[in-house]
């Protein structure tokens, strides 16, 4: 049914919480895509069989000729199969038709109608088709950007098993949104801040006291190099580390801390 492809898309897009995002779904993205141009071109058909049928005085014999195929890709539908047969038209034959001014305008009528509403549904679903694929890509843009600012504009510490969930073109956009931010916060710190830097990835908190923290692994983060060495971070496992080493897991909610009682 015209519009599903897109409907899964925008049920994929709703997965995305502030510590997970599936997979970019490439696959799915196609299909929209393709059902759109497809929507497009019959759009156009239609408008060029409207034209024509208009043109001509609405006698309709071009028209039948170029009638559009369905949504489905099935082949054009006979006037006799889309209006239906002479017994549904009250028993007129094509000859009364042609040779009745009057039920032929009424015809003409009825064809302009029916192209009118098929273009109508195409446009209204492809349009729909377009803020569903506006907003999957928008939402994954989000979490790219709450992550980076969480991870203090460093892609590189972003979780090897959050990256691979990213298309090719989301990693790049990661790197260069990165390097723009940078890019402005160091012009900025040039020019009000001569002697010291800006943290724009603070929360407004206090500055930590302890230098070392402990923290507990909610999610389970593999190995991570830190100012003393290799930890293996595994889920469950508790740890007392240096707070800058571990900051970045602790925002993205990879590691809890441990608050002292």
């Amino acid at each position: 049914m015209l519009g599903d492809e897109a409907f899964r898309l925008v049920k994929e897009a709703r997965n995305i919480t502030t510590d997970h995002i599936p997979a970019y779904n490439e696959e799915q993205v196609r299909l929209v895509a393709q059902e759109s141009r497809y929507l497009w071109t019959r759009i156009e058909e239609l408008i060029a069989s409207l034209n024509t049928l208009q043109s001509q005085g609405g006698d309709g014999h071009e028209f039948e000729s170029s009638q559009t195929q369905d949504p489905m890709g099935h082949q054009p539908m006979s006037p006799q199969k889309q209006f239906g047969g002479a017994a549904d038209l009250g028993g007129y034959s094509q000859h009364s038709f042609d040779s009745d001014p009057t039920t032929a305008a009424s015809r003409s009528n009825a064809m302009i109608e029916n192209t009118n509403a098929q273009s109508t549904l195409f446009l209204v679903t492809l349009n729909r088709n377009k803020r569903c694929l506006l907003a999957y890509h928008h939402k994954r843009m989000e979490f790219i950007r709450s992550l980076l600012w969480a991870l203090h504009l460093a892609p590189s510490l972003v979780p090897a098993q959050m990256s691979v969930k990213l298309s090719p073109e989301e990693q790049n956009y990661a790197r260069e949104y990165a390097k723009l931010n940078s890019a402005y916060r160091d012009a900025v710190e040039r020019q009000l801040c001569l002697n010291d830097s800006l943290d724009w990835t603070a929360n407004g908190e206090l500055p930590p006291r302890d230098l070392f923290i402990e923290v507990r692994v909610v999610k389970d983060c593999g190995e991570i190099v830190t100012e003393n060495g290799v930890v293996n971070l595994q889920a469950g496992s508790q740890h007392y580390l240096h707070r800058s080493d571990i900051e970045h897991l602790i925002t993205i909610g990879y590691l809890e801390h441990i608050s002292p009682k």
